[in-house]
């Protein structure tokens, strides 16, 4: 054969190879578009956390780091990708009467859990006005739940809200559930 035609063929096979990759880098790109992600694991129960503060970046009232909490009550909900996550018994009352929420809503995605408590009720600094949303990331490992909480205000973007604009209070927690039967 000669040289020109073999350059020629091996040419037209790196435009054939390069088209195939292109076709499914193409499809890769469409399947990711749609979103398809990790089926939601069963996260549902009536789960038993425990809470340990961490900075007080914000400044709140009555929030000392290190300090923990225990046997909190917590029921999860879920519908398909959709949870819900009630923080129930003394501290779900004090959420409430504080923030005027004590509920999580949000997505799983496989094992992770990604949600938000909304406070409504607003707080006044000078002419800073602002309410606080509790950020919940977590992840279920079977019976067992481990995540992070961040309060983070959310202000009417005064100039007299200083470090509100860009604080934030953490919070590790762990808890469980009963085991399944089965």
């Amino acid at each position: 054969m000669d040289p020109a035609d073999l350059r020629c063929k091996l040419r037209g096979v790196e435009v054939d190879v390069m088209m195939r990759r292109a076709r499914m880098l193409v499809t890769v790109a469409a399947i990711s578009s749609v979103g398809v992600g990790c089926a939601p694991a069963d996260v549902a129960g009536n789960y038993s956390v425990n809470v340990t503060n961490g900075a007080n970046g914000c400044s709140l009232d009555n929030w000392m780091e290190g300090s923990t909490s225990s046997n909190i009550p917590l029921l999860v909900t879920q519908s398909d990708d959709q949870v819900q996550l009630d923080v129930q018994g003394l501290t779900g009352t004090y959420l409430d009467l504080v923030l005027g929420s004590s509920l999580f809503n949000g997505d799983v995605s496989g094992s992770q859990i990604t949600a938000a408590l909304i406070g409504s009720n607003t707080g006044r600094q000078g002419s800073c006005s602002y309410t606080v949303t509790v950020d919940l990331d977590a992840r279920v490992d079977g019976d067992f739940i481990q995540g992070e909480l961040t309060w983070r205000p959310v202000t009417n973007r005064h100039p007299d809200c200083g470090v509100l604009e860009t604080c934030r209070n953490t919070q590790q927690f762990n808890g469980s559930r009963p085991p399944s039967g089965g």
